[in-house]
């Protein structure tokens, strides 16, 4: 026997007890209740002997099983409803579910017809409550009222109690019209679950197709998608979100209307900012420098409709990139959180408890949106705001809930009763008729205020595996007068990849395409070919492409390819071209490169740079790595830094270091070089210097490139021909030898002098300014010259 039910019938006043016995029909000993007044004073209380002896009667199985017989078809709705709930819940939060669910008549007349409310006793009629902004009216407590009377008579079976948080002072326990919290003993809940089926299970099929909803928001994401797509980018403002004018467009496109306003903002239409935040999640767009960019989407529309739509689902419901709790309605969030705020970690977790719910209702059937959330207020109380954040009274303010925000009704503070309908209400109304409905996993019924979910929503819901019927092969069309028609039913992944290459003329049961050249040219650019796209035609197309469809491709082909300019290009050269023929032979390696260009030179793919570098690794071949610099290396910007690659020998030759020189720095080499006839390598001459002057390469630039990118730099000799050869000398390059006796004196003197008439006349001129003497000696002087005319300067002149 559980010790907590010992401990209900401990907190009985001891009235009560008696009262349960009798009503239950239990003979006890004669000494139970020996010594005992049966008075009904509240604070008589039961010893704990007398406690264990009636235990033994009243909660025994077979006596508990008998007396279910005689319980009415309220009162089994009631004890079912409570043990559905955990065997605990407040009186008033079901006397709400009951009234509004139909299950008792309600004590008001309907305002329009004037009539009651019939009861519905388990049926799927769907009762109107009014608005779903407005929070739901509890029924006052009665003590004749049918719901008090069938709590009474549960309360006299001792299927349940009261919780010791009630207050009965000057009350009596028996009756139902408390406030207060009802709770089913264990040994209850176990006997009534062995006896009725709680929860009715659903048989789902091995097989089953998709419906129309779940279609329908996969088209919505294709749209959206290709909408950003064929734009290129779409303008963000400061805060993040879509700039008017592209969301105007955008509304457009995807067929939303305003209903007469104007959109000013993103968040005015958050179907459209859901399926955008999705579509971040999923990695098929991007914000880059404050503009939205779309991302190749072809392996996620190559999916099959389940698996898009369970991973759809399954990104909303464990991120947070949604904020369920923005969207309150008639609720006013202060302060008021940025649209882009993540959701909180209990945000994600009441969905899951949200979910629950859900799944035990029954698929294909439609439901009240108000008899769900009162329902879901037995079942989840503190759904978003747990426990320990504080009294209910409180959670809506500030400081007493982990959002740290106020929420408040548009006039006046929330009590702890409407608020739960409004802010924990809402947040469930939100859910469902949000993003659950945008992903046609539920449909919601506007006018009736009702919902409902199919089994293929089920399987995905819970996550099970779900065998998917082959889809028949996408139908293509192909005219002579280049459109393209592709029929019923139009698979997204065929969309995207029409979409490189044609102009969409209409997308409705039916897509329309049309061939033009300016589409073909614009899907060139983007790395497109046409043997590619007749493959892509070949494989979805009925019957045959049309031959002047064929031709066509191929010599729009051959025009936009007669200039090419490839930006990011990644090549690849080899010295025997049967290397690259076994390559592209290779049905495996053939898609690791884009196009041949020459017998020894091919694209290589660049995001599977390093898979060729292993493969070419693999068959004992050590490829060099050249990277593109970010400028030419022959300019006034910095050189990049690499190893030398030659010897620079003093007649001028380059002599190689590497077999294989780096492509890019060889490149700029060629520009003041020419070949040698005798090594066939590179060379540096008068004349190859000089066609580089005259293209515009300074003189420093090369000297740099020499000094930079050859082992112990520029040879002293060589250097001094380079200079003669580029007029890298500021003045004359003549050498002078001067034998004439000089008088070394300061400028003040000599300029005294020369002054003097009498001394004037004996002066010779002056040495030129800026030039330089050296002391050579008489035996040095043959040989110096002789050198220097070998080096290339004009013959000396003797002054």
């Amino acid at each position: 026997m559980d010790q907590n039910d010992l401990e209900l019938l401990q907190k009985l006043p001891l009235y009560h007890l008696q009262a349960m016995v009798n009503t239950r029909h239990i003979t006890v000993a004669p000494h139970v209740f020996h010594g005992l007044s049966s008075s009904t004073d509240s604070t008589a209380t039961v010893p704990t002997p007398v406690v264990l002896e009636v235990a033994h009667y009243l909660f025994d199985a077979t006596s508990i099983t008998d007396f279910l017989a005689e319980l009415s078809d309220l009162e089994i709705l009631l004890l079912k409803e409570l043990i559905s709930c955990g065997g605990r819940a407040n009186s008033r939060d079901l006397a709400l579910y009951v009234q509004i669910a139909g299950f008792i008549e309600s004590e008001k007349k309907d305002a329009s017809t004037g009539s009651r409310r019939e009861a519905a006793w388990g049926s799927a009629t769907i009762v109107p409550v009014g608005s779903s902004l407005q929070h739901p009216q509890y029924p006052p407590a009665h003590p004749h009222g049918l719901f008090e009377q069938a709590v009474r008579h549960l309360l006299l079976s001792g299927f349940v109690f009261w919780g010791k948080q009630t207050h009965f002072v000057g009350r009596d326990y028996t009756s139902g019209i408390h406030d207060g919290v009802l709770i089913v003993p264990q040994i209850i809940m176990n006997v009534v679950r062995r006896r009725w089926r709680m929860e009715p299970g659903v048989a789902l099929p091995d097989s089953i197709e998709p419906d129309e909803h779940l279609h329908a928001f996969q088209r919505s994401l294709y749209l959206y998608w290709s909408f950003v797509q064929a734009h290129g980018h779409l303008a963000l403002v400061n805060n993040g979100l879509l700039a008017r004018t592209g969301l105007r467009q955008l509304a457009e496109h995807m067929g939303v209307s305003a209903d007469g306003e104007v959109l000013r903002s993103e968040n005015d239409q958050p179907r459209l900012f859901f399926i955008r935040l999705l579509l971040m999640q999923l990695g098929l767009l991007e914000v880059r420098k404050n503009q939205l960019i779309a991302r190749p989407a072809e392996e996620f529309f190559m999916l099959t409709i389940i698996e898009r739509a369970s991973r759809c689902y399954r990104i909303y419901m464990e991120t947070r990139f949604w904020n369920e709790l923005i969207y309150l309605a008639d609720i006013n969030v202060r302060p008021i959180p940025d649209p882009l705020t993540p959701a909180h970690e209990e945000v994600v977790l009441a969905r899951q408890q949200v979910l629950e719910r859900i799944l035990v209702e029954e698929p294909e059937k439609w439901h009240d949106m108000a008899t769900f959330i009162a329902r879901a207020r037995l079942h989840v109380p503190y759904i978003l705001f747990p426990r320990h954040y504080g009294p209910r009274a409180e959670r809506y303010s500030q400081g007493c809930n982990p959002y740290g925000w106020d929420f408040r009704l548009r006039r006046g503070w929330l009590t702890h009763r409407e608020g739960w309908h409004m802010v924990e209400g809402g947040f469930i109304r939100a859910m469902l008729t949000g993003p659950l409905t945008w992903m046609g996993l539920l449909q919601d019924n506007q006018e009736q205020l009702a919902f409902q979910f199919s089994l293929v929503s089920i399987i995905l819901l819970r996550g099970l595996p779900i065998h998917e019927p082959i889809r028949p092969a996408n139908r293509l069309i192909v005219q002579p007068n280049f459109d393209l028609l592709v029929l019923a039913p139009a698979s997204e992944g065929l969309l995207v990849t029409l979409d490189r290459f044609a102009d969409r003329i209409s997308l409705e049961h039916i897509a329309q395409y049309r061939l033009s050249k300016a589409s073909v040219t614009r899907a060139i650019q983007h790395g497109a070919h046409a043997d590619l796209i007749l493959q892509t035609l070949e494989s979805a197309v009925e019957g045959d492409i049309p031959q002047n469809v064929r031709y066509s491709l191929e010599e729009w082909e051959r025009q936009a390819r007669r200039i090419e300019i490839w930006p990011d290009a990644t090549l690849i050269e080899v010295a025997d071209s049967s290397l690259l023929d076994c390559f592209f032979a290779d049905s495996h390696l053939r898609p690791l490169f884009r196009r041949r260009l020459t017998p020894n030179l091919a694209e290589v793919i660049p995001s599977q740079l390093t898979t060729v570098q292993q493969l070419l690794w693999q068959q004992d071949y050590l490829p060099a790595l050249s990277m593109a610099p970010e400028h030419a290396l022959i300019s006034e910007q910095p050189l990049t830094a690499h190893d030398p690659q030659w010897t620079l020998q003093p007649d001028g030759t380059l002599e190689a270091v590497y077999t294989v020189l780096d492509f890019y720095i060889l490149t700029e080499a060629i520009l003041f070089c020419e070949q040698d006839p005798t090594s066939g390598g590179l060379r540096v001459t008068a004349a190859s210097l000089q066609r580089a002057l005259q293209q515009g390469i300074a003189l420093e630039q090369i000297i740099r490139f020499l000094q930079h990118y050859c082992y112990d730099g520029i040879p002293g000799a060589f250097l001094i021909k380079l200079k003669l050869w580029g007029g890298g000398y500021a003045d004359t390059p003549h050498i002078y030898v001067e034998q004439t006796p000089l008088l070394r004196l300061s400028a003040d003197i000599l300029k005294d002098l020369q002054s003097d008439s009498e001394v004037a006349p004996l002066l010779g001129s002056e040495i030129i300014d800026g030039q330089r003497l050296v002391h050579v000696s008489t035996d040095n002087l043959a040989q110096l010259l002789s050198i220097l005319q070998q080096r290339g300067f004009p013959p000396t002149t003797e002054a």
